[in-house]
């Protein structure tokens, strides 16, 4: 029989009370999790914390009845009665998470994406871990007064992609030269991205620290290069959209590669976006701030129609041929000679619209699109493979058409493993490579000859291809809106880019299409432009300011109605637009606000007083998006 362990009673400690004889108030941000007590609150400091208190310092501080984590974000000497106010009750670490400068973008973040300050310093700020404060050699920091950020000349710029030559390249170039003047940032979209700059970093011989500092790092590594991004000077910083919170010391410019990409868009409250969060600190602290890409977002485009943002480009010509598609066939007679004799000559890069096999089955009889009894549309994953619901996942035996009977089917969006077997059948016994995600080919075997690839998937190492080959460019630019038009830009250019000097690019598409002149000139000005008289016309973004409101379909019609009784009553602009959406198959609704671009501050502050006053009266949570990726989803 196991023997009982003998009970032991717990020693109760007496533990004094803190004392607080100084006159030092601590203004604080606290994590209630409450987000209309966003506020700014007051606390004594303590006798014995006084030398370890500075601004940016993490607290744990009594909040109605609890503890909670706090950030100091002002120290302020008083000699008036402060006994009415409550005792900090101890300081998290010995090394400030935050400086002056990042306290005020946190603050103007919060202003601009209608939010409160701690959701987003929970993106910015990584988790505590006490063990790597220890090591990191830093010692206690002293209270001290506000310092104002230096004054220094600052500009914007867009830097374009050049063809013949890695992008990665480009950005690390670019990088090399702002870190002669100070410290620097890099954001790039994704940790692919990352690891292929890190990788050409590695081949040279540099006179700095690199941090990495991206989601994809252990928790401890994150915080360690965090601290460290904060404390070293001379340091280049490579991170994600995240990074963009690092409080560096000595920071001169800011780079955001690939500016374009929706990985630069955060997909939960607050949804802010790495483009204009970037104009903010740049102007908060004078930084120099550098976006690249193949092709300038609208908004962009707009910034550099009003020379706010200076247009860097080389000039360069690229051989183009369009071919047009005459009864929708993938490879029109005329351009299988032509990709023959770039095969004599080298390997050819193949951009497809879709992954997949087929996205879209149709019966050969009628035409009429293949459903499910659910009613969700059938995919087809391969040559002989049942077709399958992309709602429910059921596969279906024996197909037939449910409106003719008929048996035959018919691929009608082809994806990247169905082009795979009909340009192996174009052009036989010659090795293919596929990449698409998530298996994107980093290397490409020196034996291939033919390399197919899905948007945002043409492999990392860059290769010369004797030429480039876009297909279905009408499928292609066949969008559902400008947003998606523009990334569809962006792939052909950055495809493009990858010819070699005496190769070819051949498009799928009408030669009268003014895409076919940009991509010869390597000038997207026509293109872009485009867009935006388009979205001018249609009052879209970035002439207005949109929000998205998610809210339960019991409670859209009154929201609707409140929002316009508020144009009415003055509190919006009264060129404001209100449009409801609603989905049968789901329990919210989605309202759509836009007013002029110059009254965006006013939208803002009338939708974070909105969340409050809601979550004060304990009405049912609205979700808000300001200016998102796409405006539904």
């Amino acid at each position: 029989m196991q023997s009982v362990k003998p009970l032991r009673l717990k020693r109760e400690t007496y533990r004094s009370a803190s004392k607080a004889d100084s006159h030092l108030v601590v203004n604080v941000w606290v994590d209630s999790g409450l987000s209309h007590l966003d506020g700014v609150y007051s606390y004594r400091c303590p006798n014995e914390l006084i030398e370890k208190v500075s601004i940016g310092s993490r607290l744990k501080v009594p909040f109605n009845a609890r503890s909670c984590e706090a950030l100091v974000v002002e120290i302020i000497e008083t000699n008036e009665t402060i006994d009415h106010y409550k005792v900090i009750e101890s300081v998290l670490g010995n090394v400030p998470v935050a400086n002056t400068a990042m306290i005020e973008f946190y603050r103007a973040m919060s202003k601009y994406w209608a939010s409160d300050p701690y959701s987003l310093i929970k993106f910015g700020i990584p988790s505590r871990v006490a063990s790597v404060e220890r090591i990191t050699g830093a010692e206690p920091l002293k209270y001290s007064k506000n310092v104002n950020v230096s004054k220094k000349t600052s500009q914007n710029y867009f830097m374009m992609h050049t063809p013949h030559k890695s992008a990665y390249l480009e950005i690390v170039e670019l990088a090399l030269e702002r870190m002669k003047h100070g410290s620097t940032l890099l954001l790039l979209p994704d940790t692919k991205d990352i690891d292929r700059v890190l990788q050409i970093f590695l081949g040279k011989k540099n006179d700095f620290e690199v941090i990495r500092l991206d989601s994809s790092l252990p928790r401890a590594q994150r915080y360690e290069n965090y601290l460290k991004s904060s404390l070293n000077k001379g340091v280049l910083v490579i991170g994600n959209r995240s990074a963009l919170f690092a409080p560096m010391v000595d920071l001169n410019s800011v780079i955001v590669g690939f500016e374009k990409s929706e990985q630069y868009f955060e997909k939960k409250h607050p949804y802010w976006n790495t483009r204009d969060s970037a104009f903010l600190r740049a102007q908060i602290e004078n930084l120099n701030l550098y976006f690249t890409g193949y092709v300038p977002s609208s908004d962009m485009a707009q910034q550099i129609e009003k020379r706010n943002v200076k247009f860097i480009t080389e000039r360069a010509n690229v051989t183009t041929t369009a071919f047009p598609q005459t009864q929708g066939e993938l490879l029109p007679d005329r351009i299988i000679p032509a990709i023959r004799k770039a095969l004599n000559q080298g390997a050819v890069l193949f951009l497809v619209p879709r992954k997949g096999y087929a996205n879209a089955l149709l019966c050969a009889k009628c035409r009429n699109i293949a459903l499910c009894k659910c009613g969700g549309r059938l995919l087809v994953a391969g040559q002989n493979a049942d077709p399958m619901c992309s709602v429910c996942n059921t596969a279906v035996k024996n197909w037939q058409c449910s409106w003719c009977a008929g048996t035959t089917r018919y691929i009608s969006a082809r994806g990247i493993d169905r082009f795979h077997e009909e340009i192996g059948r174009a052009f036989p016994n010659i090795p293919i490579q596929l990449s698409s995600s998530p298996n994107i080919l980093e290397e490409v075997a020196e034996k291939t000859k033919i390399v197919i690839a899905t948007t945002g998937s043409i492999p990392g190492s860059f290769k010369e291809y004797s030429a480039v080959v876009l297909l279905e460019g009408q499928r292609f630019l066949a969008a559902s809106s400008s947003r998606f038009e523009e990334l569809v830009y962006e792939s052909f250019f950055e495809a493009a880019a990858h010819v070699s000097k005496k190769g070819n690019v051949f498009v799928v598409l009408d030669p009268f299409h003014p895409l076919v002149s940009a991509i010869t000139k390597w000038n997207p000005g026509t293109l872009v432009r485009k867009i935006l008289r388009e979205n001018e016309e249609a009052f879209l973004p970035p002439y207005s300011s949109m929000a998205v409101l998610t809210v339960q379909k019991h409670e859209a019609i009154l929201l609707k109605n409140g929002l316009a009784k508020s144009i009415k009553d003055g509190r919006l602009p009264m060129n404001s637009q209100i449009f409801l959406s609603e989905d049968a198959e789901s329990d919210d609704a989605k309202i759509l606000l836009s007013v002029p671009v110059e009254n965006r501050d006013i939208l803002a502050a009338f939708l974070l007083e909105l969340s409050r006053k809601r979550a004060v009266s304990k009405k049912s949570f609205v979700n808000i998006a300001l200016d998102p990726f796409t405006l539904l989803r």
